[in-house]
């Protein structure tokens, strides 16, 4: 997409710093691909992250303030904003060029907001700050796709209708499971592939749909205990993607905010299995699609986090009683079975 909203940093940060001066500063979230931008002026610094993407511009920024800040935003097109608060406590404020205060967002908290072109400035409190964006096609929403997503509506309509004015939903929590994602859908960014452009537009979708479960949980009554289970099993799910078997359940636990002992007991008892079996079948799931996608056994062995062929080989055997080998031949077997032969194709 196309860049349309820029935000002035140099005169709060300084200019943006070469390769050699970067070294103290880390960005809290790893973009795969894309443009960094370093600066630090004094104990102010910001790391600057974006990606263009077809269907989606994402940003993140880190920054770290000694006071509160007024840093001003120029958008030069209309869009449907999205911005995520993802550290644990400070806030932000989003005013106009009349100081009219247009959404406050406090930490761990997100809002989508259709602005028009013109100046902004982000009010920003002291203290360390991960602010997560994008703007997106809003064309996915038309022709009646925005029913289910009621508390989007007021910003979707607002764009669709070309309104004069900013308009911006209700703001909802960032929870465990989107702030995983977000950090999933930014380790794997990459350029100039068509399948990579889907996969992107995907992930966006799905952060949608993420949006909409936070607004509904937290407007009415919620099974605490299954809402944990529900979102330990997302997160596998998400993490093992990247991680593979090397996934530690204590990490899950963490973002979840409670002990590992406690959330294996209630996963137990919601879901039947195991936290630790519900993260070999997930790892099992994406060796599957690996070979069924004709990697090798080695190259399975890597993307599942394996140190080597052999523990892959051995983990394999003993969670479906074949090894590795005999599975791409059954689906070797299976595929030369659904071929038409020759005298059928004529």
């Amino acid at each position: 997409m196309k860049k349309t909203y820029f935000i002035e940093l140099d005169h709060i940060f300084g200019c943006p710093l070469g390769p050699a001066l970067t070294a103290p500063l880390s960005p809290s979230i790893i973009f795969s691909d894309g443009d960094i931008l370093y600066r630090k002026q004094g104990s102010r610094s910001c790391i600057k992250q974006r990606f263009k993407g077809w269907y989606g511009y994402l940003q993140h920024y880190d920054i770290v303030l000694d006071e509160a800040v007024d840093i001003p935003i120029e958008v030069k097109q209309r869009d449907v904003h999205v911005f995520y608060l993802m550290q644990n406590r400070g806030h932000i404020e989003l005013r106009d060029d009349a100081g009219k205060c247009l959404f406050h967002l406090d930490a761990q908290r997100a809002i989508y907001i259709y602005l028009v072109p013109g100046t902004y400035w982000f009010k920003v409190s002291d203290g360390r700050h991960r602010l997560f964006s994008f703007y997106f096609d809003t064309g996915i929403f038309r022709y009646g796709a925005d029913e289910t997503f009621k508390f989007l509506q007021p910003p979707l309509r607002a764009h669709f209708e070309n309104c004069p004015y900013p308009v911006a939903s209700i703001d909802f929590p960032v929870d465990p499971v989107t702030a995983t994602y977000i950090y999933h859908l930014c380790r794997n960014l990459q350029k100039g592939s068509m399948d990579h452009a889907v996969f992107i537009s995907e992930h966006l979708r799905q952060l949608h749909h993420f949006s909409k479960d936070s607004v509904l949980r937290e407007q009415g009554p919620d099974n605490y205990n299954q809402y944990l289970a529900t979102s330990a099993k997302k997160i596998i799910e998400i993490d093992t993607e990247d991680f593979g078997i090397v996934l530690k359940l204590a990490e899950v636990a963490d973002k979840l905010a409670i002990s590992l002992k406690h959330l294996s007991a209630i996963f137990k008892e919601e879901c039947g299995i195991t936290l630790n079996a519900f993260k070999k079948q997930c790892v099992m799931e994406k060796a599957k699609g690996l070979l069924q996608e004709g990697k090798t056994a080695r190259e399975t062995a890597l993307y599942c986090g394996f140190e080597n062929r052999s523990a892959f080989h051995r983990f394999f055997k003993r969670e479906t009683g074949i090894t590795p080998l005999t599975h791409m031949n059954l689906i070797n077997n299976q595929n030369n079975r659904l071929q038409p032969s020759f005298s059928e194709k004529r």
